[in-house]
């Protein structure tokens, strides 16, 4: 997940927001081949952690949604007024684990810092309200700031997590590790994190409710939980656990 802001009062007013589900295929094919290209990609350039926005497209193609364990999925564009693509955000919601996922916020270099991470949060919030219930908990991902490479990553990382812990987001506390997104890839650890609203007073998640979430999730993907020690050691370690805490993300402070 790429970084929003909170730094400015708002989103420019000229942004203009659609959900890809309610456009032509045409035209939502245009438009995502336009924010794949200018936004999303340059926004998440490590291919280990990006995912194909064709699979999205595919999914939204559908007649109708494929079944568990594939995910409703929408995507969620902020047009300028020229109607070029400058920020997006991708939501999935798993139907059998009733767990919402927030796969990923792009925003164009030259347009953050200005508020849309808010708009697109909130975008993506009122999708899955409509599509599943305002208590069906909206998880994401980020980077851990230990596996940065260099100073300027970790600057990078640092600012991310204060920015995402503005938007609402507190991290679970487990060893979270993705499952791979594709069968070349290795898994990936990274923290989940569920976003709360504001007064919000959840503090915790069931740690049944996120395992079978990563069952559903893994089931989607194709990958095979059991086939990597890392992955493997995180399932049975959750099914220790019956509550899983919400804590500020690491870096979220100072």
């Amino acid at each position: 997940m790429t970084e929003g802001s909170t730094q400015a009062k708002g989103a420019p007013p000229e942004l203009r927001a659609v959900e890809l589900s309610r456009e032509t295929a045409a035209r939502r094919h245009a438009l995502m081949e336009a924010y794949a290209h200018d936004v999303y990609i340059p926004a998440f350039p490590d291919a280990v952690i990006r995912e194909d926005p064709r699979y999205w497209v595919d999914l939204l193609d559908a007649a109708e949604p494929p079944p568990p364990p594939q995910p409703r999925i929408e995507v969620v564009l902020l047009l300028d007024a020229e109607d070029h693509p400058v920020a997006g955000v991708t939501i999935e919601y798993y139907r059998a684990a009733r767990i919402g996922l927030l796969t990923y916020i792009a925003v164009a270099e030259g347009a953050r810092g200005k508020g849309i991470g808010r708009r697109l949060i909130a975008a993506a919030r009122a999708w899955l309200d409509r599509t599943a219930d305002a208590a069906t908990p909206m998880l994401a991902e980020t980077e851990r700031y230990q596996d940065a490479h260099d100073d300027a990553e970790r600057g990078e990382t640092d600012l991310r997590q204060k920015r995402l812990a503005g938007l609402g987001a507190r991290m679970l506390d487990f060893d979270y590790v993705m499952p791979p997104l594709r069968p070349e890839l290795p898994p990936y650890r990274l923290h989940l994190m569920c976003f709360l609203r504001d007064g919000e007073g959840r503090d915790s998640l069931r740690a049944p409710q996120v395992a079978a979430f990563l069952r559903e999730l893994a089931a989607a993907l194709g990958a095979d939980l059991a086939a990597h020690a890392d992955t493997a050691d995180m399932m049975a370690a959750l099914e220790t656990r019956d509550t899983l805490h919400l804590l500020p993300l690491p870096r979220a402070k100072g």
